[in-house]
Parts: structure tokens; sequence; C-alpha cells
């Protein structure tokens, strides 16, 4: 029997940033005094600095998480077609073993350019609060800031992995009754994961094909722009086609034999070559949708 916990960990990206925004005082009591009403009824908050100038270290911490969800593509352009399968609502994820060195590699280049921008910023906060001394003057006050370093301070990027509950691994100091119902709980959670993760790979596949024969058949090389078919439709099938192995941790003969058929429905063929040649668009769309089929047919 497959046993999660040696097949896969868990992964999640934490971190905080500053939004540069708080409550303000002078500005209520000026709102309230123009509406005629009361502080109950209205509040207002200011901006501390142009929001331009602290898009950077947030539009990677964000990036980051979105590559876990197979949202954004990493630092090398790729995506994890379908994104990890979740683990909890919390933002972590199972991380399968095969695709450790790829995950780990790519959420270290994040947190090296999330530093970078950290950096960044904090050479130009200086001037991005005399900007709103200057520009926003009756509402500045120093102290809504704190200095530099204590809003630095406020940025964290940090990469937790974890290790997946092992039932035979329970050393707890309590009754026979209490441990056996902790290791029964303990594997049916990972029992339940384990055929998540299975069921998170068909449906990824069944996704990113689908998608793909559709883009390709709604193709018209004479109406370009009515439904275009890009590059990268190409390309996330074959980042899932590298995928399908890693997913694929209950070593399901199927799931193999379902990305042997969707190498060979693409092939080597290109966007270009299949933007332009008829005979093969037509004919990697049947195959791609024979592969859909093949799917209902495994597991429907």
């Amino acid at each position: 029997m497959t046993i999660l916990s040696e097949k896969a960990t868990t992964v999640a990206v934490e971190g905080s940033t500053w939004r540069g925004v708080v409550k303000d005082s002078t500005a209520t009591a000026g709102a309230v005094n123009l509406f005629n009403t009361t502080p109950r009824w209205l509040l207002v908050s200011k901006r501390l600095v142009d929001p331009k100038a602290l898009k950077g270290p947030k539009k990677i911490l964000d990036q980051a998480r979105n590559f876990l969800r197979g949202d954004s593509p990493g630092p090398d352009g790729k995506f994890i077609p379908g994104g990890l399968p979740p683990w909890d609502r919390k933002g972590r994820f199972i991380l399968p073993n095969a695709m450790n060195e790829e995950v780990v590699r790519a959420l270290g280049e994040f947190k090296s350019r999330f530093e970078d921008a950290v950096e960044a910023l904090r050479s130009d906060l200086p001037a991005a609060i005399d900007q709103a001394r200057y520009e926003n003057p009756d509402l500045f006050k120093d102290t809504d800031y704190g200095g530099v370093e204590g809003i630095i301070e406020r940025y964290r990027f940090d990469i937790e992995f974890d290790l997946i509950p092992d039932a035979g691994d329970i050393r707890v100091d309590a009754s026979k009754q209490f441990v056996a119902a902790l290791k029964s709980s303990v594997e049916t959670r990972s029992a339940k994961k384990l055929n998540e993760v299975t069921a998170h790979a068909i449906s990824t596949i069944v996704e990113v094909v689908g998608h793909f024969a559709d883009a390709l058949s709604a193709y018209d090389p004479d109406k370009k722009g009515a439904a275009p078919f890009r590059d990268s439709t190409v390309d996330k099938v074959r980042d899932l086609i590298g995928v399908i192995p890693a997913l694929n941790v209950q070593g399901d003969a199927k799931i193999d034999q379902i990305r042997q058929d969707l190498i060979a429905a693409i092939g080597n063929k290109s966007a270009k070559e299949l933007r332009e040649d008829a005979d093969v668009r037509k004919d990697t769309v049947e195959k791609a949708r024979a592969v859909a089929n093949n799917i209902d047919n495994l597991f429907g």
C-alpha cells in the first residue's frame, strides 16, 4: 500500500509586507463634518506612500504563492499545471518527492528576488516618505512611519516544509484507546489525501488537455484574432507531461498510460506547426479528445 508520508512532504510560502495605509483621525474628523455624520459611520484611512513604491516585494511574494497554485509561472517561465494538490485551506500544499528539487529551486529564486526588492525599497523609502510630506502636508505625520528600518522589518518571505504525519510514527504518552484512535485518524486522513492527489492529477489532465483541444479546434487561420491559439497552450501541455509522473504518487498504471497517450498525441509538434497545418491540427485535436475520453472511460 502506498504511504503518502513516504512519497511527499508539504510546502507553504509564508510572508508579509507593509500596506502603507493607516487610519487618520484628522481626515476622519474632516469627512465627518463634510458629510454631517459621526465616526460611528465613517472612518478614513490615508496612504503613507505612493502605492507604486511598494509593489515590488508584494508582487514577488504573490507570484511565489501563485506558483504553488499553478496560477503563475516559476522563475524559469514554467508552470505547475493545475498547481500542487492542497494539503489544507491555509496555503499548505502536498509536494511529491519527485518535484522537490524543481520547487525548492523555484522558491529559492523567488525568495532571492524578494530580498533584492526589499533592499531596493529600503533605498527608495526616504524619497517616498518625503514625497508624502510634500504632497500631503496637512495629513502627514512622522509618527505614522516608525522609521525606514521599522518598515523593512515587516517584510518576510519564508519557505516552510513539513513532514506528512505517519500513523506508524506516533509517540504519545496516553491510553491505548486514545493512541489507537489517533493512529486511525491519521491513517484515514493520509488515505483521503492520497486519493485526492490522484484525483487532482486526473482533473488537471482533463482541464489542460480539454483546453488544448478546444483552443486548437476553435482556431481559424483566417480569423486569428477571434480565437487565437497561443504558444503557451502547447507549453502547458508539455509542462503537464513533465509533472504527471510526480503527481502519480500511487504509481497508477492507468495514469502513466494517459501520459504516454498524451505524448503520442502532441509529439514534437510546435504551436506554429499546429496553426499553419490544417491536417496536423485536425489530427491532433482528435487525438487529444481521445485522451480526454479515455480518462472518462478509465476513471468515470
